[in-house]
């Protein structure tokens, strides 16, 4: 079966196929938005570790009696 992907799904199929592709402003537009998330989720995880290594020491201070 040379240049075939499955039974039922050829090469010469795929490569006729038209995929649609969204404008260009738009796609721009989508990876802003993604860069965006993507730098809230770096802040968001930072205050996590921050949060975790207060929490860390609010526990060792309460079981070492210092509360």
């Amino acid at each position: 079966m040379v240049g075939s992907t499955s039974q039922h799904l050829n090469v010469k199929e795929l490569r006729a196929l038209q995929i649609p592709l969204p404008p260009l402003p738009l796609q721009q537009t989508f990876a802003t938005r993604i860069a965006c998330i993507e730098a809230l989720k770096a802040s968001h995880r930072h205050a996590l570790t921050a949060l975790d290594a207060l929490f860390a020491s609010l526990q060792q201070r309460a079981f070492a009696g210092q509360l």
